[in-house]
């Protein structure tokens, strides 16, 4: 909470001879009890970039008047823990109390309870800390003080209190405290992480927050204290052995890094995950970042973002993204705790809102701070990092005798071929033969190897400017057709060559090409955002999708995204994008007949899918695929398919209908013995998820599936019951069934 300027005193030898050798013998026993480094990698790859910050509601002054029952205020929580994750956070640092406990167990825990379960909702997993050594040390349970207008923190308690940290036996005490919260949530996949003391010897400088005046106990025997309440406490945590991870952070000056104090050492050789506070600039924590990079396990920056120290979103915020490091700026909400005033607002006047503000993010009603710093949070928490403390294995696919027996069952996902791919596109020529593309990387540079999740979004996608195509008889042996498509073969390499001259080839993107039997040649689509953004409507010249390509709709084809076409049963052609417009297209692919029509589900269309949109005749029935996240935020939860039927291609169309959980951008198609599947593919910021009980886990949280890096063909039952309903639903239970994460209600 504040910048350690205070140089920690040694302890006086004759206290110390015995102390240590008493702190060596538990911290050898601590140190077996420690998660091993693998073990801290395996359970940190698992997560996005982690960005939050540290919280208490504008409605509370400190922790207490958090928790008690009196103040608790879930409705203030939810609102603001709403506009936390719709600006891309994903977890929160939340301070306990035992004073909190102490009074009234039942309803503290109902209370965090309550917290667990809004925070959820949210796709935020908190990290709770359970004591802290900051400001005032005289704690006292029940009404708190006013906030001394214009003061920074003025009403900010420790935990324990000053007359329990300096009494040994006081100290044991706390045990049934410690024990019992982390009892409760040990198994909770709702808790991200435990951090056990938060600035356990912070010497506060005399100063808390304009608050109690009665003195701190000085720094030495603070140091000593806090230190035997710190090697408690991780014993007490050890022997509760929480499913979730342990640390205590280092502060202030980064003498830890090569001359960690005793305490700072214990906190360094204890913790599960290395966490550490810089209220530094950019240069400064990047030292500390890549100090702490010597102890191979995952870093977190539990305190940050103190503007006028220069510690500032942009600067600060980019550092911790690229080097996979945990980032909870202090504040969220500006509030009672007043911590848009500075620390030298203790000691000087302050009259008015300052500027800039010191911390926090939003203001009291929700309106951001600065817009500038909510863009930046939102990309980077929407671009996973690509450092990853460890390289994820990559599956192989299934082998010819488990697909072929598949393909006859008709009653598992089968992973057809590997590769990086996203939106595969399976589509048949009129012998029968299948066609694939989707959107790829351009060669086989080193990302594979460092990266092979690469969720092609962002400066570090790893997505080409080819549409890489390949043909098989069997859906298993897959050859490439060479030199299919790229965009130097579409319509605004022609027309505006300079973009491409001017932009380096590495950023051309080519994305979701899809390609359609005429007849006697292929028509192919995509979308491009780079070097020029517009899509393609292509023409080849045989029996082949290769070149040389025709453009015939010219550069009238536009900016439309994701465009698909479809093919009536009259002969008329029509292309679809967007979410969504269709216009039917002239014989000839020249133009459209007719102006643009929107179409779209009917009924609440608030979660309708953003993308991928394409239409299928099905039974006489038009039928209207779209992808969306199954939350309704972008990369959060599952990406997921979903229809609409109407009897007109302009519609109106059905309500929306789920088709299956992890098909997002997929494509429906008939194998020759007429078996319906539908293509899926890796989207997510993790590696694979494991199938086995997935439809239970609520996936809330980010973006997460169980395909593997490739191309996989899920089963499909579609038909129409005695209803008349046309049916479409994945036919394998994992992908069958939505998620608790899925955000829309379905009539079964």
């Amino acid at each position: 909470m504040i910048s350690k300027n205070i140089n920690k005193v040694i302890v006086l030898l004759i206290l110390l001879s015995g102390f240590l050798m008493a702190c060596t013998n538990q911290n050898q026993t601590e140190q077996a009890k420690q998660w091993s480094i693998e073990k801290a990698n395996s359970w940190y790859v698992k997560y996005p970039f982690l960005v939050g910050g540290n919280y208490v509601p504008a409605s509370a002054i400190n922790q207490l008047e958090m928790w008690q029952e009196d103040t608790f205020d879930p409705e203030r929580i939810d609102f603001e823990l709403r506009r936390a994750s719709e600006i891309g956070m994903n977890t929160m640092r939340v301070f306990l109390h035992d004073l909190a406990w102490t009074q009234d167990k039942d309803g503290f825990f109902n209370r965090v309870d309550q917290f667990l379960t809004i925070a959820d909702k949210h796709g935020i997993k908190p990290m709770f800390v359970i004591f802290d050594g900051v400001w005032n040390p005289y704690p006292k349970a029940g009404k708190q003080p006013e906030p001394v207008p214009h003061v920074h923190n003025s009403g900010w308690v420790q935990s324990p209190g000053r007359e329990i940290l300096e009494n040994s036996e006081k100290q044991d005490e706390l045990k049934e405290y410690v024990q019992a919260v982390l009892s409760r949530y040990k198994d909770d996949e709702r808790v991200l992480i435990w951090d056990l003391f938060n600035e356990p010897d912070n010497s506060n400088a005399g100063n808390f927050g304009g608050g109690s005046k009665e003195p701190e106990m000085a720094p030495e025997e603070k140091l000593e204290w806090a230190l035997e309440l710190l090697q408690k406490t991780f014993a007490w945590a050890r022997e509760v052995n929480p499913s979730q991870p342990l640390t205590a952070g280092v502060w202030g000056a980064p003498t830890w890094l090569e001359e960690p104090d005793y305490i700072e050492k214990f906190s360094l050789e204890n913790s599960d995950i290395i966490s550490f506070h810089s209220y530094d600039g950019p240069e400064s924590t990047q030292k500390m970042v890549d100090g702490l990079k010597k102890y191979k396990r995952p870093l977190m920056c539990t305190e940050y973002m103190a503007r006028t120290a220069g510690s500032t979103f942009e600067a600060i915020l980019p550092i911790f993204h690229k080097n996979r490091v945990a980032a909870y700026n202090w504040g969220l909400f500006s509030g009672k705790s007043q911590t848009i005033y500075p620390w030298e607002s203790w000691t000087k006047e302050y009259t008015a809102e300052p500027e800039p503000w010191f911390h926090d993010v939003f203001r009291e009603d929700g309106t951001p701070y600065d817009n500038k710093e909510i863009r930046l949070i939102k990309s980077l928490s929407g671009v996973p990092v690509t450092v990853l403390s460890k390289v994820p294995e990559v599956a192989k696919p299934d082998d010819r005798e488990t697909i072929e027996a598949g393909l006859k069952s008709h009653n598992k996902a089968l992973f057809i071929k590997d590769g990086w791919i996203r939106d595969p596109y399976i589509v048949t020529n009129d012998v029968g033969e299948y066609y694939l593309t989707g959107t790829t990387p351009l060669n086989d540079d080193d990302w594979k190897n460092t990266d092979p999740y690469n969720i092609g979004l962002g400066d570090l996608s790893c997505v080409g400017w080819k549409a890489h195509i390949w043909k098989s008889k069997d859906l298993i042996d897959w050859q490439p057709v060479e030199n299919a498509f790229s965009l130097k073969d579409g319509i605004w390499a022609k027309t505006h060559p300079e973009r491409f001259e001017d932009t380096d080839s590495s950023k051309w993107l080519l994305w979701a090409p899809e390609i359609h039997w005429t007849g006697d040649r292929w028509a192919l689509v995509h979308t491009s955002p780079f070097p020029h953004s517009g899509a393609n409507l292509s023409l080849s010249n045989g029996a082949e999708p290769v070149g040389p390509w025709e453009n015939p709709m010219g550069e009238k084809i536009g900016r439309r995204h994701d465009p698909s076409l479809f093919n009536d049963d009259d002969g008329s052609w029509w292309l679809i994008w967007g979410a969504t417009q269709i216009a039917k297209l002239k014989p000839d692919f020249s133009g459209f007949e007719g102006e643009p029509v929107t179409i779209g589900p009917s009924g609440d269309t608030k979660n309708m899918g953003h993308e991928g949109c394409l239409i299928m005749k099905i039974d006489g029935k038009y039928v209207l695929f779209g992808t969306g996240w199954s939350t309704g935020l972008m990369r959060r939860g599952t990406y997921n398919l979903y229809y609409a039927v109407a009897d007109k291609i302009e519609g109106p169309y059905s309500e929306r209908k789920f088709v299956g959980r992890f098909l997002g951008h997929g494509t429906p198609f008939k194998t020759k013995d007429g078996n319906w599947w539908c293509t899926a593919f890796f989207n997510a910021n993790v590696p694979p998820l494991d199938p086995a009980g997935i439809e239970d886990d609520n996936l809330i949280f980010t973006a997460a599936s169980i395909n593997q890096r490739g191309t996989t063909i899920v089963p499909l039952d579609v038909f129409t019951d005695n209803n008349g309903e046309l049916i479409i639903r994945a036919k394998v239970s994992e992908y069958a069934t939505p998620g608790p994460d899925e955000a829309q209600k379905f009539d079964e």
